[in-house]
């Protein structure tokens, strides 16, 4: 038997004791404490920070994922990205409160909850039963981070681990959510009768434990597509005993039950004018169309906007830089917590490209200036230019040297733009359409909520035509799975949209690759109007 050790994590206030060799992130996992690992515990990311000591004098960094227990450990997680930014409001669209029940329940009092499965958050909607009123919101981390950033590492891990890991932590914070709701209202989880879940493919697939093969592999299609209603209690998700628990059905391989939900929320099924919805996460999925036709497809776009692959990336949380702006004066800039920043969100990320667009600091093929060439350009740019790995860098602040963007984070950002950009081109083609059709363009989710829409115009991600015509619908997925809790009708359209709805394999189309090197280059900067 292998010696066992202590391990106190703080601030967290808890222990527990493991074999030797295990390590910290499987630790921290045992200990119920998931901290943000992209790569997937590869060692790759350098995300998965904590600190440790032996005596609480003398303390070490290391990368969680890569460290093994030796000895009785004190863990100290205080430097992990705290107080996430997770978007729960939307309100788009009203439907007739006509709910979704199997039976109505034969009491005084009784509840709904609407899910969002995010592959970054997880947010949770209270619904009044009698009424369909929105009561309050919880939310928090989706724990499978510690199994890497993107679908597909989750989805490995489960070919090579088998499901249960990954589907017990989200059926736990499911739960957690549950009491959170319950709490905040003031009521009992038994009084809760009916939830309604949405996540993408791989999300779904997981909490199902369907089986994984075929969305990793050719064909890349859903085991299972349909709407399921079961008992919540399958589940060990805490509700009425009878209580159900609803998932609503899923597009493709890639194009889950969350663009259901955005669809539900904003029904352009029924709208004479052509809109592009966009839900820019981890996963990018795309629907354009009206109710002559629908079109949607899946872009491998999100971890670089949600932090993954960037080297100073994080999620947006206190100490992100969430924006930034250029001008005769300057860069300046702002940080979630208005404190000292540690690292570039999303929205910050974009920013920070257009900005060194529009100041000339990098070209239109990507290239970042070293910095005589930025001296050259503006001498008081020579102050913002270092190096990394032998490559230039953009410093946000001499103060703070340690957040800076660099040219490798330029190139992972021309990709994620360009498969976006070459998404929103190949659909309309698909429907015989130019940018000008367009009328309005959706950005749902959190990264475009706080993305500047001029930014995004800026450095192509997309179509300048459209810069004016961007609506943020804040969180439409989770609005969808409100809908489906309070009407029926909706709930049963469900079905009918996922075989209305046309799917489009974009890397099964042959002009896709070329398409999406010629978008990797940024546009031309246009005049200020």
């Amino acid at each position: 038997m292998p010696q066992k050790y202590k391990l106190t994590f703080r601030p967290e206030n808890t222990s527990i004791e493991v074999p030797e060799n295990t390590t910290l992130m499987e630790a921290l996992k045992e200990a119920g404490i998931f901290l943000d690992a992209p790569c997937g515990g590869r060692g790759t990311c350098g995300k998965c920070l904590v600190k440790i000591s032996e005596n609480e004098a003398d303390w070490t960094e290391v990368r969680a994922c890569q460290t093994k227990v030796k000895g009785a450990l004190l863990v100290d997680t205080e430097n992990s990205p705290k107080n996430h930014r997770i978007l729960t409001s939307s309100s788009i669209r009203q439907v007739p409160f006509h709910p979704s029940f199997s039976r109505v329940p034969d009491k005084k009092n009784y509840y709904m909850a609407a899910f969002d499965i995010g592959t970054t958050t997880i947010a949770a909607y209270l619904l009044d039963g009698r009424t369909g009123k929105e009561l309050c919101t919880a939310s928090s981390l989706n724990p499978q981070a510690a199994y890497g950033a993107d679908v597909i590492s989750r989805a490995n891990y489960v070919l090579e681990h088998g499901h249960k890991e990954l589907a017990d932590c989200v059926h736990s914070a499911a739960d957690k959510l549950i009491g959170q709701l319950t709490e905040t209202a003031g009521i009992r989880r038994d009084e809760i009768y009916l939830l309604c879940f949405v996540g993408n493919t791989c999300m779904h697939h997981i909490f199902f434990q369907y089986p994984m093969e075929s969305l990793v592999r050719a064909p890349y299609e859903p085991s299972q597509k349909g709407l399921i209603r079961k008992k919540a209690s399958e589940f060990d998700i805490h509700i009425h005993p009878e209580g159900e628990l609803i998932f609503l059905p899923v597009i493709a391989g890639f194009v889950g039950a969350d663009t259901m939900g955005c669809i539900l929320s904003l029904r352009p099924d029924l709208q004479e004018e052509i809109s592009l919805m966009l839900d820019i996460g981890t996963n990018g999925e795309l629907v354009l169309g009206n109710k002559d036709r629908l079109v949607c497809c899946s872009t491998a776009a999100g971890p670089a906007f949600e932090g993954a692959k960037i080297h100073c990336g994080m999620r947006g949380a206190q100490g992100a830089i969430d924006h930034m702006s250029y001008d005769s004066s300057g860069f300046h800039y702002t940080v979630i917590g208005q404190e000292a920043p540690k690292g570039i969100c999303g929205s910050g990320l974009i920013d920070t490209i257009a900005c060194l667009r529009r100041s000339g600091l990098i070209d239109e093929s990507g290239r970042l200036l070293n910095k005589e060439e930025a001296a050259g350009l503006q001498p008081a740019f020579a102050s913002h230019m270092t190096q990394w790995n032998h490559m230039p860098a953009f410093l946000y602040d001499p103060a703070y040297p340690e957040v800076f963007l660099t040219q490798k984070d330029v190139r992972e950002v021309q990709l994620a733009k360009g498969a976006i950009a070459a998404g929103i081109l190949l659909l309309e083609k698909h429907l015989g359409i130019a940018h000008e059709n367009i009328r309005k363009v959706y950005i749902a989710g959190a990264f475009g909520n706080y993305m500047d829409p001029k930014s995004a115009c800026d450095i192509g991600l997309l179509p300048y035509t459209l810069r004016d015509r961007v609506v943020p619908v804040g969180n439409a997925a989770g609005e969808g799975a409100k809908i489906a809790l309070q009407n029926a009708e909706e709930l049963d359209k469900t079905v009918q949209l996922m075989d209305q709805v046309d799917f489009l394999e974009l890397a099964a189309l042959p002009q896709f690759q070329d398409c999406f090197i010629d978008e990797l280059e940024f546009p031309e900067i246009q005049p200020e109007n």
